[in-house]
């Protein structure tokens, strides 16, 4: 006979024990949920900070090739493993979006190739929540215009005054540092005459005492000047610098007032403001002009005047080159740095005129106003006239836009 089963005397405290496991359970996936939950928002915040960053990095690629002049672009030295010389441009906040900012950095790899790289970064509390490298390769494409003599004419000058001069011994423009002619300071000085013509000069034997120049002051009729002279050039034409990007153009034929370089505050720092349409650069140096905008001075812009007659009012200054398809005419206080090429007459008078680099024109009315008031002056500079030539070059994106940096 089998025993008798025996009999449960109690059942209580089963239900505290399904209870407290079931309430494990159910924690554990309560917080199963949230740690994924947790998860997911963190690499959500994650992935956003990442695509901000990397939208920072672009901005800062658009931002380098907007800004940074060609002539910066070559004062950078080639990059080698024994000279590792990079241009680093300071960290930039993004405007109105706090917590976004870029660093630029450009690399030579050779005469006319460069690496431009821009970090984005995605900040926050104090550090940085992402960041995202991108490089672009950059070719410049630089033009060459061939100068020979401080003043190259078509038809002869006619000189009025005798407190002129027209020099072609070759000159760095004043205020600007030693670094900024390399070649000058290496003892290559380059000279050239002071007129060159395809006819006469126009000079008479008392307006030689105010024209200098090696080997000598004047060359009359001149066969290699012809009207392509001031139309073709080694690797481009009139037409082609006139119709490069961001070319400033001046239609009108009454008197240009207020050219002088303009400051962009919207940045900060404050930078050179391209975009104004009377921001010709600055050929200024300070010191120790107290007044010269610094910001300005790598840029040399091409400037096209399109009308009849280009004329500027008293008082303006600027650098690069100067594109005129009719007359040109300044009235005192001019002062210019770099090339000036005139497809028609040129006439310059008033005092305080100051030209540093090279005139190309087809004829030069130099009125002085006194053989004491009037003091033009036209001096040959190879340093202007290369970077004027430099301010020129292109900026040109190569392939794709950019390319991500690990």
């Amino acid at each position: 006979m089998a025993p008798p089963i025996p009999r449960l005397q109690s059942e209580r405290g089963i239900a505290l024990v399904l209870t407290l496991f079931a309430i494990v359970v159910i924690g554990a996936l309560v917080s199963g949920v949230f740690f994924v939950g947790r998860l997911e928002q963190v690499t959500g915040y994650n992935g956003m900070w990442s695509g901000q960053a990397a939208e920072a990095a672009e901005a800062g690629l658009a931002h380098a090739n907007t800004n940074i002049d060609a002539t910066t672009y070559l004062s950078i030295a080639v990059w080698s493993p024994a000279a590792p010389v990079e241009l680093a441009l300071p960290t930039r906040q993004i405007t109105g979006l706090p917590g976004l900012a870029f660093t630029d950095t450009v690399r030579r790899l050779n005469q006319t190739l460069f690496l431009v790289r821009s970090t984005g970064q995605r900040q926050g509390g104090g550090r940085a929540l992402a960041t995202a490298s991108l490089g672009a390769l950059v070719r410049l494409a630089k033009p060459t215009v061939g100068v020979n003599a401080a003043v190259t004419v078509q038809d002869p000058i006619k000189f009025n005054g005798n407190s002129f001069a027209v020099d072609g011994f070759n000159s760095m423009p004043p205020q600007w540092s030693a670094g900024e002619c390399p070649a000058l300071d290496a003892g290559n000085s380059d000279d050239v005459v002071g007129i060159r013509s395809s006819t006469t000069t126009g000079a008479a034997g008392n307006d030689l005492d105010n024209i200098f120049g090696f080997p000598t002051q004047v060359v009359d009729n001149d066969p290699t000047i012809t009207s392509s002279t001031f139309q073709d050039f080694l690797d481009y034409t009139y037409s082609t610098l006139a119709s490069l990007p961001d070319v400033k153009v001046f239609p009108n034929t009454t008197p240009y007032n207020g050219v002088a370089p303009v400051l962009d505050y919207s940045e900060t720092p404050a930078v050179c403001d391209k975009s104004a349409p009377l921001n010709l650069g600055e050929p200024f140096r300070n010191p120790p002009t107290a007044s010269a905008i610094t910001a300005c001075s790598g840029y040399f812009p091409i400037v096209h005047g399109t009308g009849t007659q280009l004329k500027f009012a008293s008082n303006v200054r600027g650098q690069g080159i100067l594109l005129v398809d009719g007359d040109l005419e300044i009235v005192g206080g001019f002062e210019w740095t770099g090339l000036i090429i005139v497809r028609g007459q040129m006439k310059v008078t008033g005092t305080g005129n100051k030209i540093y680099g090279g005139i190309l024109t087809e004829g030069v009315d130099i009125n002085t106003a006194g053989s004491i008031g009037g003091n033009v002056e036209v001096h040959y500079s190879s340093c202007a006239i290369t970077k004027a030539a430099d301010g020129a070059a292109a900026p040109q994106l190569l392939s794709r836009g950019w390319t991500q940096i690990y």
